[in-house]
């Protein structure tokens, strides 16, 4: 039965790539390929923002994997994964490329690697898909338990485990021809080291190097508001929204505008319309009102060290003199690098939160006795389920709450949810719909 249902998920897989490359040939759209470790629907989601306005453009909406991403190609939505959806899903991808011919002049695809082996890889990625244009977030230590079987010895480890990251990332750069455009994020050391590796023309973003084609001079982020300060060829531009967000996301909004630059929009152009339309997906740093007058910051989609961090740092720069509440949940799928990155987030909490509340057996073998040695206040749980009461009773009147945590098993979203002071606001948060319903039935 096993060996039945592995040769019928390739099939699926082969099916797809198939359709999806033969859709690609037929309405030849400009591939703009969206990677890094984290921060990528953001960024792809920006750049969809910005080139819808001008042109037909498609974006594949958080689904970056080996399936996701030729069912976005095709169109095809997915209610559920049972094997009668996945029969209905290829015969829609025969009508689409029988009887679709529909214009598309950009199609934004991201593009996230599980593993370095196919098909989770960027290779097989880009097996399906061609971009002409080409940027990533950054490159960071993730989904490392899939490396750990290819890593001998425990020497240098967290080096070698990044490298092979590093390989699958820059792939996508490195695959553009010289016709192409890399958009590169000068300040991420890994890219900026690999640069040699990219045949493409080359557009820089930095805040660290003055000559970088955007050069961002200054980010200040409130409460009401995140402003963003950049030059691009001696002029100064600046984009101010009114959401307060971390400081990786002045990188995301000038990657996102470098490349619109590159498809014929102007940066003045994409300034405005993400001035009037900038929104985020669900579970990225969204602002809700809270029971008790607080105040939620709502990062509950998936959680890394980088993001983490950035996140905690803006829980404490825009909570003036309210009471700073970390609800967190584990890091997932870093294998051998789990206990490092756990004692890590320690010190990120203690720096900059008042309280934490810990949900997840990492978080409480690693992190844990790093606060209790530091006599910080926290409390752990192994699940939401154990959590959820003591949540309740421990948020105080106008707390500023973040709630983090990586979305295996955990779906802080719960957390948000009890917490809303409008219930109505729970349709704005992630992973909705009957199927993630059953999945969060299923955890704890």
């Amino acid at each position: 039965m096993r060996k039945q249902n592995k040769l019928f998920k390739k099939f699926i897989l082969w099916y797809l790539k198939k359709a999806a490359k033969i859709q690609i040939f037929k309405i030849k759209p400009k591939i703009i390929g969206v990677g890094g470790s984290s921060g990528k629907t953001s960024l792809a989601n920006f750049i969809f923002l910005i080139l819808k306005e001008k042109y037909k453009a498609l974006e594949t909406k958080g689904k970056n994997s080996e399936s996701g991403i030729p069912l976005s190609i095709l169109k095809i939505k997915m209610t559920n994964y049972k094997p009668l959806n996945w029969f209905k899903a290829l015969l829609i991808a025969k009508a689409r490329v029988l009887f679709d011919f529909e214009k598309l002049d950009f199609l934004v695809c991201e593009m996230g690697i599980d593993s370095p082996f196919e098909p989770k890889n960027m290779s097989y990625l880009l097996k399906i898909i061609s971009p002409q244009i080409g940027v990533l977030t950054n490159i960071s230590l993730e989904h490392s338990e899939n490396f750990d079987p290819l890593i001998k010895g425990n020497k240098d480890r967290e080096k070698k485990i990044l490298d092979l990251t590093t390989r699958e990332e820059m792939l996508l750069l490195s695959s553009i021809s010289e016709e192409g455009t890399a958009v590169i994020n000068l300040d991420d050391q890994i890219i900026s080291d690999n640069q040699n590796q990219i045949l493409a023309r080359k557009i820089t973003v930095s805040k660290k190097f003055k000559d970088a084609n955007f050069y961002i001079t200054g980010i200040k982020s409130n409460l009401f508001e995140f402003k963003v300060n950049f030059t691009f060829t001696n002029e100064k531009y600046s984009l101010a929204l009114k959401n307060p967000l971390p400081d990786h996301y002045a990188y995301s909004l000038v990657l996102a505008i470098a490349v619109c630059f590159t498809c014929g929009v102007s940066v003045e152009h994409s300034i405005s319309i993400l001035k009037e339309n900038f929104t985020l997906p669900p579970g990225r740093f969204t602002i809700f009102k809270g029971i008790k007058n607080t105040t939620l910051i709502d990062s509950s989609y998936n959680s890394s060290l980088s993001p983490l961090k950035d996140a905690l740092s803006l829980l404490k720069k825009i909570s003036e003199n309210r009471r700073k509440v970390a609800i967190l949940g584990d890091i997932r799928e870093l294998g051998t690098q789990t206990r490092n990155i756990h004692e890590k987030v320690a010190l990120e909490i203690t720096e900059n939160s008042d309280f934490a509340i810990l949900i997840g057996p990492n978080l409480k073998n690693f992190t844990s006795p790093i606060l209790e040695s530091k006599q910080f206040p926290f409390k752990n749980f192994n699940n939401f389920k154990e959590a959820s009461e003591f949540i309740l009773k421990s948020i105080k009147n106008q707390d500023i709450i973040l709630v983090k945590g990586s979305q295996n098993t955990l779906f802080l979203e719960r957390v948000v949810e009890m917490l809303l002071k409008n219930p109505e606001d729970k349709d704005k948060l992630c992973r909705r719909g009957a199927f993630w319903n059953r999945k969060r039935e299923m955890g704890q």
